[in-house]
């Protein structure tokens, strides 16, 4: 078969009907601080996305707030990009906030993997809240267990 008969090779197309699986949104705060607002999933794939986002507003701004209330899943990964983030933030002299506002996902991964400790979080549940509707997801004491008898 003459080389100009060959069909060509088939690639791999994405569909990129559904958009991207991360997307950023941005916006000031009153007091300055520049608010990142992430939205989908921060995963293997989309983690350095998080990463070149926030290094490019952390260089023009010393506040700077990461809102993960729109994020659907937050993997080790993103986890990794959000501390790498941190530290270079700090070491510039800036400040990286994380609020996790109605997701779930995001206040969960930070929880169970312990990085809620590691960063200023703007919208922690109150360490006793009362029964109501609006609370998401309540993060328990450490000294406490699930069905709230204290650990021996």
């Amino acid at each position: 078969m003459p080389e100009d008969e060959r069909p060509a090779p088939a690639y791999e197309t994405r569909d990129t009907a559904l958009g991207p699986a991360l997307r950023f949104e941005r916006s000031r705060h009153p007091s300055g601080a520049m608010v990142v607002h992430a939205i989908g999933a921060v995963d293997d794939e989309t983690s350095p996305d998080l990463w070149v986002e926030l290094g490019m507003w952390s260089e023009d701004h010393r506040d700077l707030v990461l809102d993960l209330s729109g994020v659907d899943f937050l993997g080790t990964a993103g986890l990794t990009s959000l501390l790498e983030a941190r530290d270079v933030i700090g070491a510039e002299g800036g400040r990286l906030r994380v609020m996790c506002g109605s997701s779930r996902a995001a206040r969960r991964a930070l929880q169970v993997t312990g990085a809620m400790e590691m960063f200023d979080v703007v919208d922690r549940v109150p360490e006793n809240p009362g029964p109501s509707a609006n609370t998401v997801f309540a993060v328990p004491d450490p000294d406490v267990r699930l069905d709230g008898r204290p650990r021996d």
